[in-house]
């Protein structure tokens, strides 16, 4: 749909009028999958949206496992003791987002939240006992915690102005690293003592994107993506940060993992493919050449925490996958299309 805009008045004008039919729409990322320039040229992807899957592989990208049933996932966390799986998922009927625990051994999920607002980006406790999620249930995204038995109800765990994803929870429990969006600085990443009076401080806030963090399993660095080169690329910093930092990643890089033993980093490029790097953690931070694993089909790199989980052992991998014939609908063009528009 369209709708004329009076931009000296700013605001709209006339009634809504049909542009194009069968538009996709991706509910988990909230928005159409069409574009329009300046110039009178529009391109839009028809079908049923974002239909994706769970996925096991192993290193050399052989598929040997799923989880569920294809729908709409986004975020996913892998328990720490690797018997659940959290994930955020829509319901492609009401568009409602909740998170949802698997079990490994038996496959059946069960439904962890019920708030009919976005509840997103589960993350779990270094003991396995809470997770954490962002939700928008009072209108910005904050963060909660419950118990992952699902008993009893959720907490805020942190209210502010600003929407709020968690990105990682360190291994000794006393740190919670989230990014935040502010209007001047973008994404930042900040982190929450849980100790305490629980008051938050900056980790970094620039003018890029910081996002996606992830503490080592000694606790004593964060990879983390920014966009300071022009695009999106891992790097890695000390904690608490000293002004060290190293780039991990070469021609793009999102999504950074850690290997439990801290020797090994993955993370997804630019072309989606999966990308491990032998790292060494010491005095100082050094980290060898990237090498490809095997191509993925995740469905975005940057809007989210992350899209696959990792074993403690580095050799399977639960990649959040597209499905390859919604992924391949053909992208319309329509060239001029105010032409036949009444003045």
């Amino acid at each position: 749909m369209a709708q004329r805009f009076d931009a000296d008045e700013l605001q709209l004008t006339g009634e809504p009028f049909p542009v194009a039919e069968h538009v996709a729409y991706e509910l988990g990322l909230g928005r159409g999958a069409f574009s329009v320039s300046e110039n009178g040229v529009l391109a839009y992807r028809t079908g049923s949206g974002q239909i994706d899957q769970p996925l096991w592989f192993d290193r050399g990208g052989k598929q040997i496992g799923s989880l569920g049933a294809a729908g709409i996932y986004l975020t996913l966390a892998l328990s720490p003791d690797e018997r659940r799986v959290a994930v955020d998922r829509t319901d492609p009927q009401t568009g409602t987002n909740d998170v949802w625990l698997f079990d490994l051994l038996s496959g059946i999920p069960s439904r962890f939240t019920t708030d009919p607002a976005v509840d997103t980006n589960p993350l779990w406790s270094p003991d396995g006992s809470r997770i954490v999620f962002a939700s928008s249930r009072e209108g910005v995204w904050n963060l909660y915690q419950k118990i992952a038995s699902g008993v009893g109800n959720e907490e805020v765990l942190l209210k502010s102005g600003e929407r709020k994803v968690p990105d990682d929870w360190s291994s000794d429990g006393q740190f919670i690293v989230y990014q935040t969006h502010n209007p001047k600085t973008k994404w930042d990443l900040w982190v929450l003592p849980m100790p305490g009076d629980r008051q938050p401080f900056p980790f970094l806030q620039t003018e890029f994107n910081e996002q996606q963090a992830q503490f080592s399993p000694d606790g004593k660095w964060i990879a983390y993506t920014s966009d300071e080169s022009g695009a999106p690329e891992v790097y890695v910093q000390t904690f608490p940060a000293s002004g060290g930092k190293w780039r991990v990643s070469t021609g793009g890089g999102n999504q950074p993992q850690w290997r439990r033993d801290g020797k090994e980093l993955f993370y997804i490029a630019a072309d989606r493919k999966l990308m491990a790097v032998d790292v060494k953690l010491g005095a100082t931070f050094e980290a060898g050449v990237p090498k490809t694993l095997f191509s993925t089909r995740v469905l975005t790199l940057t809007e989210f925490r992350n899209h696959y989980a990792v074993t403690a052992d580095g050799q399977r991998f639960l990649i959040n996958s597209m499905i390859e014939e919604i992924s391949a609908t053909p992208i319309s063009v329509v060239v001029n299309w105010t032409a036949d528009l009444k003045h």
